[in-house]
């Protein structure tokens, strides 16, 4: 029943559609028949007609060329390639550009580090030099107190190497060393105190037919000297020259030469003044510290005569090897 009723509307819409078009295309068949005979002024009027398809009603479209279109298309996409291109160019500028400030950047950089690494080279060239010399100068000339320990042979010089009156003279003997000394940091003087004990081998004699057992000869001395080192280019040896006072007393020898008893003590003689100069090298292996080799001459002036000992002095020389610390 809905469908019959839906089919008469629709058959009855499209009379009423069709009776109105109709009525319309009549009145515009007549109407400018009407204006004709009320205007008697004749109008230009175009007699090509535009060619007007009608989708729909009241819808008008006109005719579309597609190669227009198409021409209109590939142009829009050269023009877009073409701009394409142009950003493609500028981003490639913009990355040389920055390329460029960046290897730029990279010498500056580079140029300040091989600045530093020279002035580090540099100066670790002059710390290392400083300290080299530094070094030497302490091996030259470090200073500071220090305390021995020596001993060698001790040999006769002068006078009492000769016969004298009750005596056949002296020979080799022996000596012991104790060395206290002070060097001066950064000069080559110091000083030095040497107790020293030297003892001398006494030569047998004869009295008439008889042969005496002479006694030996010994000294017990206090050595106060000046020391100059005198370094041997940049090595670890010094050489040092040293020299000045000693003060001794003579002991040993037989105040009955006739018989070759009753020995001279210290209390029988006293102390006598004298000198001494000498030499030596010194091998260290720190700064104080090492190995020496020294010789001097040491002279004792006799103040008093004893009996017994015929001798106005008594020189030596002692020849001894010891240690430093």
């Amino acid at each position: 029943m809905r469908i019959g009723v839906s089919s008469t509307c629709a058959i009855g819409l499209a009379i009423a559609l069709t009776w109105g078009a109709v009525s319309t295309a009549e009145a515009q068949q007549k109407q400018p028949t009407k204006q004709s005979t009320k205007q008697p002024t004749k109008r230009t009027t175009s007699t090509k007609r535009i060619p007007i398809t009608k989708e729909s009603p009241g819808e008008v479209v006109p005719t579309v060329n597609q190669d227009s279109i198409a021409a209109a298309e590939r142009a829009r996409a050269a023009a877009e390639a073409a701009r394409q291109r142009m950003l493609d160019s500028i981003a490639r500028v913009e990355q040389m550009r920055r390329d460029s400030i960046a290897a730029a950047e990279r010498r500056r950089q580079d140029s300040i580090a091989m600045e530093r690494a020279r002035m580090d080279s540099i100066a670790r060239a002059d710390s290392i030099a400083r300290a080299e010399r530094a070094y030497w100068r302490n091996v030259r000339w470090g200073g500071g107190w220090y305390l021995g320990a020596a001993g060698g042979v001790s040999i006769p010089a002068g006078k009492i190497t000769n016969e004298g009156l009750f005596n056949g003279g002296y020979t080799t003997g022996y000596n012991f060393t104790i060395p206290v000394g002070w060097d001066f940091s950064g000069t080559p003087w110091g000083l030095r105190v040497d107790y020293a004990f030297d003892r001398l081998t006494a030569n047998n004699y004869t009295v008439g037919t008889n042969e005496i057992d002479a006694k030996a000869l010994t000294s017990s001395s206090f050595n106060l000297d000046g020391k100059l080192r005198l370094p041997l280019g940049r090595s670890w040896s010094r050489f040092y020259v040293l020299g000045g006072a000693t003060v001794s007393t003579l002991t040993g020898w037989s105040n009955t030469p006739d018989t070759g008893g009753n020995q001279v003590s210290s209390s029988d003689t006293g102390w006598d003044w004298g000198w001494n100069a000498g030499a030596g090298f010194t091998f260290s292996w720190g700064r104080q510290m090492g190995l020496f080799l020294e010789s001097r001459y040491v002279l004792v002036n006799r103040a008093s005569q004893v009996v017994g000992f015929p001798y106005s002095n008594a020189s030596w020389v002692p020849i001894i090897l010891g240690i430093q610390f």
